[in-house]
């Protein structure tokens, strides 16, 4: 008899094969072949690595299960599709889960492009075949992800009721190529208030910006890193990474990783020897993705957060060779001072197919978005949206 931890394997048509694992290890060959896949997500690849996705694992698990289905064709892998399978929670809260929380920064499956569709057509069919009852949960998807608009074009196409949101997030900026472009593209109030804070900083003896990739000191950097972030308004509201060990657990090795895959910068702005303000970065291609920033509230008076995000843009500029600077995470106030530029993600949530699924999804959203999805009604509105555009047109 198979124990819970055995992979299970569904044979699909078309010479396909569905293996879900069910604890976190895998064939040796595995692992490479998802970087593969990851580096073929562009600069975003560097949130889907196997060891991206293992830090996270090892962090914040719990008590769920892990879910990786792999989807192969004629032997060759396809789709990675990596999961959670959890059944303490509440409503929602169960069922298949994409491995992301609030500390997660990308999520996405791993899918061959020539391969597309049919990957996530498979995955669909595995999941039903397997968990038949449960409702399939996908957060931080990006809404221009390569995977979103297949993967929502067959869930029209589908059955069962199924429901996505988007929403902005990822504030991104273009480097600026010199300090007078990056001033003209900041409002008068900014350009003053950076002004003002340069002038502060040099009568208090200078502020320089510390640059650190890795190396025995990285240990001591996180801490240093960690603590400015802590005595900002984060340590008060409990959201900052000191405040959970998991968080902590999971930025730590996810730093380890990145340091020895050249993927990792840290930024601290120092005040002589004291950090005024620090962000966590990773970087990939030619984009400068930034986590976790923070500052040092006593220094307030020298708003070392606009401080530090300029000197990094500079430091993109002279020495790290970066062309995009993405803020990651909410459309912060702060951070649409710099640019009105962002990318979307969201939540797309897929119910069984079956009578159980169908009350799920109308207990949580009611019979108007219900019925808005059946064939008659979605004709009936689509007829009624074209003839408002037409008298809209109309002289």
């Amino acid at each position: 008899m198979a124990t819970d931890s055995t992979p299970l394997t569904v044979t699909l048509a078309g010479g396909w094969e569905a293996t879900a694992y069910r604890q976190w290890s895998f064939p040796r060959e595995l692992p490479p072949r998802w970087n593969d896949l990851a580096h073929g997500y562009g600069d975003l690849g560097v949130f889907l690595t196997f060891e991206s996705f293992s830090c996270w694992w090892r962090s914040f698990g719990g008590a769920a299960r892990p879910l990786v289905t792999v989807l192969a064709r004629e032997g060759e892998v396809k789709g990675i599709f990596p999961c959670r399978l959890v059944t303490d929670g509440k409503g929602l809260d169960n069922g298949i889960r994409s491995l992301a929380n609030s500390e997660t920064h990308c999520y996405d499956f791993l899918v061959a492009g020539e391969e597309r569709s049919a990957a996530l057509s498979g995955f669909l069919l595995a999941a039903a075949r397997l968990f038949p009852g449960e409702t399939i949960t996908i957060d931080k998807l990006p809404a221009d992800g390569p995977n979103t608009a297949p993967l929502l074009e067959l869930l029209s196409r589908r059955s069962g009721c199924s429901q996505h949101g988007f929403h902005p997030s990822a504030p991104f900026l273009e480097v600026p190529a010199s300090e007078a472009e990056l001033l003209a593209r900041l409002s008068g109030r900014v350009q003053k208030s950076l002004k003002q804070s340069r002038k502060r900083a040099a009568r208090e003896g200078g502020v320089h910006l510390q640059a650190v990739t890795g190396g025995d000191a990285l240990d001591a950097t996180l801490s240093e890193l960690f603590e400015a972030e802590y005595r900002s308004w984060k340590g008060e509201a409990g959201t900052a990474i000191k405040c959970r060990a998991d968080a902590e657990s999971y930025y730590r090795a996810l730093a380890r990783w990145a340091g020895e895959s050249g993927a990792l910068v840290l930024f601290l702005l120092r005040l002589e020897e004291r950090v005024t303000a620090a962000c966590f970065c990773l970087a990939r291609g030619g984009t400068l993705f930034i986590l976790k920033t923070g500052y040092d509230q006593r220094y307030r008076h020298l708003a070392p957060g606009l401080l530090l995000l300029a000197e990094v843009l500079t430091w993109c500029r002279e020495a790290g060779g970066y062309r995009v600077c993405d803020l990651r995470g909410v459309c912060e106030p702060w951070k649409m001072e710099w640019t009105d530029r962002t990318g979307a993600s969201g939540t797309v949530r897929i119910f069984p197919a079956s009578f159980s699924g169908t009350l799920s999804y109308l207990t949580r959203y009611g019979w108007k978005e219900f019925l808005k999805k059946l064939p008659p009604v979605r004709y009936g509105l689509d007829r009624v949206r074209s003839k408002g555009a037409c008298a809209a047109d109309a002289p």
